[in-house]
């Protein structure tokens, strides 16, 4: 079911980047980023092995990074994998 909501997905993702892009000042764009981490990492040094290990199913067609199955863990590391993805994609060496 969460498969077939990816044109939907799709739709909003790019225009909250477009927008985010076109109307937010950069300073703006910088302190959200700045503040998303940090709250990330907080949550992060909470969690446990148990909190790590849950997981659910995931739509695979939102993301060349998503599994039929992600756990808390692999959710973590997916911002990074998606940057490096996209950080790779634009780099010209």
């Amino acid at each position: 079911m969460l498969n077939e909501g990816t044109k939907p997905f799709d739709v909003v993702d790019f225009a909250s980047s477009w927008l985010g892009g076109n109307v937010m000042p950069r300073s703006a764009m910088i302190a959200f980023c700045d503040r998303t981490i940090a709250a990330s990492h907080r949550r992060l040094d909470r969690e446990n092995a148990v909190s790590l290990a849950r997981g659910m199913p995931y739509p695979t067609r939102w993301d060349p990074f998503f599994r039929e199955f992600m756990t808390v863990a692999d959710l973590y590391r997916f911002p990074m994998r998606h940057f490096d993805f996209h950080r790779e994609q634009l780099s010209l060496s």
